[in-house]
């Protein structure tokens, strides 16, 4: 539809949301808006991609009204949108002003210099005691010298005008394309137009683009292609994982899409997406997961359930991987890697039992297709007896109803097979998915099948009460005779591509058997080689205290009173050896 700002500005006023003079409105946050309306009247969501069924992060009025309202029709929400926006305007200045103003037009170009850089090294030196402040609210999981290594590593200086870290963002060619600044608890401000500001916690250089963070590291990653990369929501959560030793690195944001000119860095890795716990993070991981499909090798996604359950954690919205590292350091619990490795088969929700039914089904369906066989051996015999004159005109009525609905059960459980698929497959249950996909071309070819065999039955009855000629007979009966043998090379190919798709299926699910013993094992030895590293550190501080105790209460009279008298006791008694 075409509508400028203003107009999509009342629009969304009217549908009780909070709109600001320059655009920007809260959809689904509480602190920063999350939506901008641009000036050719399209939303834009900054935080996740709710738009077209979660597909895009922009859209018009008829897909925001579609989105708040999930039932509601297209033509539903274009009649509801007409209305909307059919309203009269009221003036700019009736907006309330949340003090901040979108500009598009300063695109910078070209990249940061180094000597830029050089000024938060001397700010950070000049303005310590803060620094240090601000760098534990960012990297609270990381004792103080762990700190420092990440901040030498990577640049984190000091702007002392905003209050605020500072750290240089490089391409894949050590370019800075943009700067991070960070303040976990940024004041608010009072702007030119008196209006209070309260900024948000991670900002960026003005006008500049973005770009992947440590895109050097990854470059460094595939060095060791078997390791797993966790892939973050932001920079600060990457820093804390990469201070606590594991590999990570991050797009920039939960919403964002992993450009064409990116992939070949993730091509081949094994990607483990850590999002937060809130619906932006969710959406972000499925999002990406599914844009990571054919890229990397291996695609898992952090399941914080599991977490919650196996772990005992309080996870309130928007729990990040920095206050997951915070919580096991201060609870001394180990990183829990099995919320996402786990059995394939308890992740997608396919136990034994289960799995036997799926395969119940491909044999349902090899015993729907002799039906329809049996159907079309009745129609060649009639035809036969029509054309020998032999045919008598009996009720020949099928219980179709009962068939259909046996076919509908039938496709009913393929549907159910599909739906147990979780987001968070892996790669041996995507072969699951195309063999339903497989499975849904089955169920339209049978049903393509039944429909030309009633056509079928149609013409032998057309035929068997007709008064034509013979030669139109003879017409008729060749016409009739061809469909049926094409019906029936149909049924038999049918029956060799369910039986195929039956053994497939079953060397699937042992090689997914396979896989969950894998599984399994490499939970057990990592939890051994855990035991045995707690034992020897057990072992070793034992001996040290026993060591320690030891030197303690061991009795000594040097330099004391006792210590002397026993001494000129032995002289004493050594001269009267002596003498006597």
């Amino acid at each position: 539809m075409i509508a400028d700002k203003e107009i999509i500005m009342n629009a969304i006023s009217n549908l009780g949301f909070e709109v600001f003079r320059n655009g920007q409105f809260h959809w689904n946050s509480s602190n920063t808006p999350d939506m901008y309306i641009n000036q050719d009247g399209t939303i834009h969501c900054w935080t996740s991609s709710p738009f077209k069924n979660n597909t895009t992060n922009h859209g018009d009025l008829i897909d925001f009204l579609q989105m708040t309202n999930v039932n509601k029709t297209f033509k539903e929400a274009k009649e509801e949108a007409e209305r909307l926006t059919g309203l009269t305007l009221p003036s700019i200045e009736s907006y309330k002003d949340n003090g901040y103003t979108v500009d598009n037009t300063n695109r910078k170009t070209g990249f940061i210099d180094e000597e830029f850089i050089k000024n938060f090294d001397v700010a950070r030196v000049e303005n310590f005691e803060r620094y240090k402040e601000l760098l534990n609210q960012a990297l609270p999981s990381l004792d103080f010298k762990q700190q420092k290594e990440i901040a030498l590593k990577y640049q984190i200086g000091y702007i002392k005008q905003s209050d605020r870290l500072s750290m240089p963002i490089r391409d894949e060619e050590n370019r800075i394309v943009t700067l991070w600044k960070y303040n976990k608890n940024p004041n608010t401000y009072t702007n030119d137009k008196g209006v209070e500001v309260t900024p948000s916690k991670v900002l960026f250089t003005k006008g500049r683009d973005r770009c992947p963070f440590n895109l050097y590291d990854i470059q460094e990653y595939r060095k060791d292609m078997h390791q797993e990369i966790f892939l973050c929501g932001g920079e600060k959560d990457t820093l804390n994982m990469i201070g606590n030793g594991y590999r990570a690195i991050t797009l920039g944001s939960e919403n964002e899409n992993l450009k064409d000119k990116y992939k070949p860095f993730f091509q081949d890795l094994k990607i483990v997406i850590a999002y937060d716990n809130d619906k932006a993070g969710k959406d972000g991981a499925n999002k990406i997961f599914n844009q990571l499909q054919g890229v990397a090798k291996e695609v898992k996604v952090w399941n914080w359930e599991n977490i919650k359950k196996s772990q005992g954690l309080n996870l309130t919205k928007g729990f990040d991987m920095t206050d997951y590292l915070s919580e096991i350091k201060k609870l001394n619990l180990e990183f829990d890697k099995t919320n996402y490795l786990g059995n394939l088969n308890k992740e997608i929700k396919m136990e034994k039992e289960d799995l036997d039914e799926k395969i119940e089904i491909f044999r349902k369906n090899e015993n729907e297709l002799d039906k329809v066989s049996e159907k079309i051996q009745e129609q060649e015999q009639k035809i036969k007896d029509l054309k020998s004159n032999q045919f008598q005109k009996e009720d020949i009525k099928v219980e179709q109803q009962k068939k259909e609905k046996d076919n509908s059960d039938f496709f009913k459980k393929v549907y159910q097979f599909k739906s147990t698929l979780s987001p968070n497959i892996g790669l041996i249950n995507d072969d699951f998915s195309e063999k339903i996909k497989e499975a849904e071309k089955i169920e339209s070819d049978i049903k393509d099948v039944k429909d030309k065999s009633e056509r079928v039955k149609s013409k032998i009855d057309d035929l068997s009460n007709s008064s034509l000629s013979q030669s139109d007979k003879d017409r008729l009966f060749a016409e009739i005779e061809k469909d049926i043998l094409n019906l029936k090379l149909a049924v038999e190919k049918l029956k060799e591509e369910n039986l195929s798709l039956s053994k497939e299926l079953e060397l699937l699910l042992e090689k997914n058997k396979i896989e969950s013993q894998k599984s399994g094992l490499q939970k057990e030895n990592e939890s051994l080689a855990s035991k045995i590293e707690a034992l020897r550190n057990k072992t070793q501080n034992s001996k040290t205290e026993f060591q320690e105790k030891t030197t303690e209460n061991k009795i000594t009279y040097k330099e004391s009173k006792e210590s002397q008298l026993i001494k000129d006791y032995e002289s004493l008694d050594n001269t009267n050896q002596k003498e006597k």
